[in-house]
């Protein structure tokens, strides 16, 4: 398997949800994904301690409730560790000192397409990336679908398609939301983006706007990659002089 190039982030408003909200939410983002890829058809569980349910037909009435139970049994221990309560049921919500974690993959023939991290903490909500395939965002359209999928199901700050570089990766730190191939802001992000930035297009949708550096299929050619890393540079630096609190600097 030949791991991407890009990978996905999504950074959520902070909410507090049940377990059995929580599998909602991430059945129905498979759901969404589903209508552009068969493969999320099927996600399977990652978990280093025996599986109630170790596979999830998304497309099954109770793949819910499946997913909610796995989730619980997940994450029992901690719960009883930390909250005190030995006996939560599928509406139980945690409180200010734990979260909620689950890992989730999906597979093309014997090979990861891609392996999820959902994390609904006090101090912060995310979907984040194990692994990634190179044909899972190997066009421009399916790593905008991706993000899209999110959007139609979660209230979502911030995200992005980035591309994963060393050199590129330590210059993003210093900035507070770094940019991807493709970046999302909500309208009520923390820090106001410019609209008026040179040679990105900015496409707009009802609760915020998508940052687009190219719509070429950047992830597997290499040249067209390393001119986007130029461009994301160049344009990290037009909203940090635009608006300076984007910027981590001392």
């Amino acid at each position: 398997m030949k791991h991407s190039k890009v990978v996905p982030l999504i950074i959520l408003k902070n909410e507090r949800f049940s377990i059995l909200q929580i599998a909602k939410l991430i059945i129905n983002f498979y759901q969404n994904l589903v209508e552009k890829n068969s493969l999320f058809n099927i996600i399977n569980i990652i978990s280093e301690k025996e599986t109630i349910y170790s596979v999830i037909d998304i497309q099954k009435s109770n793949s819910i409730e499946m997913l909610a139970e796995e989730i619980l049994h997940r994450n029992l221990e901690d719960i009883r560790k930390i909250d005190g309560v030995d006996n939560p049921n599928l509406d139980y919500r945690r409180g200010e000192k734990g979260g909620i974690h689950i890992g989730l993959e999906t597979k093309i023939e014997n090979d990861t397409f891609i392996s999820l991290t959902f994390s609904f903490y006090p101090y912060q909500n995310a979907v984040g990336r194990l692994v990634v395939n190179e044909l899972c965002f190997d066009t421009f359209e399916k790593a905008k679908d991706f993000l899209t999928a999110a959007n139609n199901v979660f209230s979502v700050k911030y995200s992005a398609i980035k591309i994963t570089d060393r050199l590129l990766n330590k210059i993003a730190s210093e900035y507070r939301a770094p940019l991807g191939w493709i970046t999302y802001f909500s309208f009520d992000y923390d820090i106001p983006i410019p609209n008026d930035l040179d040679g990105i297009e900015i496409e707009y949708i009802c609760n915020g706007k998508y940052l687009i550096l190219s719509k070429e299929d950047i992830s597997v050619q290499e040249e067209k990659l390393e001119l986007c890393k130029q461009k994301i540079i160049s344009t990290m630096k037009q909203i940090e002089n635009k608006c300076p609190d984007y910027s981590r600097k001392e």
